[in-house]
């Protein structure tokens, strides 16, 4: 057997001093009487255990909801459910999509069941949601690629990653869409279409009874395609120089809903806009007030008809529905 080094046996007291303390409830005079060291050495020790992660601390945050917000975007825009989470004013953005993800997996649990099919988008606040989902058996259940991939590098937030997590979270069976997110020109997307793979998993996608969605944007900083570098800046221009707002599942609008017509439409590999307006349940979660006409638009186009958002961007939205 290996002999244990000096910084084994530090880290191990290290250890032992973090349990009597977080554990055990001891403070740190009873601790220090306990093995022999004054009271600033353990505090030190607890210091120095945080800083080389052996403790780690996670604070819970309870969520708070908007019931008002919440009954106003079901009205105004005939949703099936609206969830709304209030925040303080400074909110970082990658912290309001965690908290985001938080409160829509609540809600998302309630909606699924045994054998249902669910269709799964792409993007850093889906993966917030499938993140916060706990896991939760659901015998036949098939999770499905909505969107082809985004280029040669595994994202954390792309389409297979995300099916791949929701399908092992469930016990279910995920269903991959094997072509990229978007190819050079219309003849290769029919061509690709016509491929047996992806035809079978173009088609259960149709049939999803549920769709967890997030509402892209076509301003830079809030941009997943231009920040992943998956679209150019020129792109975005071209896009907002025919008043497009933002995009669910590729299908870019404008802030009425309206379809917008960009080449980019028929070169995308992925579900349809007629098909993904076919999904009973189009769960999609958005959230910061830069994102609100993005967010409005898919709204009134119908792509999503539960939403989870938070209370700034809600009344903004509102705001913006009003006035127009």
């Amino acid at each position: 057997m290996t002999p244990k080094n000096k910084s084994q046996d530090r880290e191990e007291m290290l250890a032992d001093i973090a349990e009597m303390y977080y554990q055990e409830g001891k403070t740190q005079a009873e601790i220090s009487v306990k093995v022999g060291m004054t009271r600033s050495a353990i505090s030190r020790m607890l210091t120095e255990a945080r800083q080389k992660g052996i403790v780690e601390i996670h604070v819970h945050r309870p969520l708070r909801y908007h019931p008002e917000l919440e009954n106003k975007l079901k009205h105004h825009f005939n949703l099936i459910g609206a969830r709304v989470i209030t925040h303080g004013s400074n909110l970082e953005y990658d912290e309001l999509k965690k908290r985001l993800g938080n409160a829509a997996a609540i809600d998302l649990s309630a909606l699924l069941r045994p054998k249902m099919i669910i269709g799964v988008a792409w993007g850093t606040t889906v993966k917030s949601v499938i993140d916060a989902l706990s896991p939760t058996l659901l015998p036949g259940t098939q999770v499905v690629q909505l969107l082809g991939i985004l280029g040669s590098i595994r994202h954390s937030y792309s389409g297979q990653t995300l099916v791949e997590s929701l399908a092992y979270k469930l016990g279910g069976e995920g269903f991959y869409l094997y072509a990229p997110f978007m190819v050079d020109t219309e003849d290769t997307a029919t061509v690709l279409k016509n491929d047996l793979s992806i035809k079978k998993a173009l088609s259960l996608g149709t049939q999803s009874d549920l769709a967890i969605l997030g509402v892209g944007s076509v301003k830079p900083d809030f941009c997943s395609l231009y920040q992943g570098d998956h679209i150019s800046r020129q792109d975005l221009r071209t896009l907002t120089a025919q008043n497009v707002v933002g995009d669910v599942s590729g299908h870019y609008f404008d802030i009425y809903g309206q379809s917008a017509n960009v080449e980019f439409h028929k070169r995308l590999m992925g579900i349809c806009k007629e098909d993904l307006l076919k999904i009973p349940v189009r769960f999609g979660t958005a959230g910061n007030p830069e994102k609100a006409e993005a967010v409005l638009g898919a709204l009134r186009g119908s792509y999503i008809n539960y939403l989870t958002t938070d209370s700034q961007t809600a009344a903004r939205i509102l705001e913006l529905a009003e006035s127009q």
